[in-house]
């Protein structure tokens, strides 16, 4: 009955496949070793090592060692007038602004500070601010320190221009101190603002240790005159 019924189950399956043998059991199937020759196909690692190589052969991320980076070499001259003179195209990049635009950097800035200087002594001397007359006074002041700004402010570093600066430095700080103990608010009104935009120019343009040399001057007289700040 057994066999019987195996045979019909293979009649309703039908014939076998060509080219294939029928197995009985497990115990049939082949066996054999796998191979170990390499794939005929590449591999993940092979195309990623191939990848590597050609990212490196072409260099896209690396930086140029130091060996090859040449510094930057400019040649300047002394003038006779103790400036500096730079051959055009050769500048760094942080001096690209040029005498101009640091003229009118520095022109706007000191001309805030001027106008703040005029708010400020009026406020001190509880007297009624003319808006027009500081606006004026303003538009005036400006040019005057574009000019001043232009002709010293790149020939700040000659040894005759320290020294200009560290005597107007001291002359406009001493003048500040003694205008606002002894004469007239008025004066004082009228005198500070302009002096003091000079006396802040001036240590701007020194160096540290002239800058620091005026004020101990400034200092000085205060202390030798026995002036008092209010």
């Amino acid at each position: 009955m057994t066999d019987l019924r195996q045979l019909r189950k293979r009649k309703d399956r039908g014939p076998a496949p060509k080219g294939t043998s029928q197995l009985s059991n497990a115990s049939a199937i082949p066996l054999s070793i796998p191979t170990r020759d390499a794939t005929k196909h590449k591999t993940l690692f092979d195309i990623a090592t191939e990848r590597q190589a050609e990212l490196q052969g072409g260099q896209p991320f690396s930086s140029p060692s130091t060996a090859d980076v040449k510094p930057a070499i400019v040649t300047t001259t002394i003038n006779h007038d103790g400036t500096l003179s730079v051959p055009s195209g050769t500048l760094p990049e942080d001096s690209l602004i040029g005498p101009l635009g640091e003229t009118i950097f520095y022109a706007i800035t000191l001309t805030m500070l001027h106008f703040t200087l005029d708010v400020l002594v009026h406020q001190q001397y509880r007297q009624e601010i003319g808006w027009n007359m500081i606006i004026q006074r303003t538009a005036i002041t400006l040019p005057i320190l574009a000019v001043l700004v232009y002709f010293f402010h790149t020939r700040a570093s000659a040894i005759w221009a320290q020294v200009m600066f560290l005597g107007l430095s001291v002359a406009a700080g001493c003048y500040v101190i003694y205008s606002s103990n002894v004469e007239s608010y008025f004066a004082v009104m009228k005198r500070a603002p302009p002096l003091g935009t000079l006396w802040v120019w001036s240590v701007i343009e020194m160096r540290l240790e002239v800058a620091l040399l005026s004020v101990v001057a400034v200092l000085g007289y205060f202390w030798w005159g026995g002036y008092s700040i209010f």
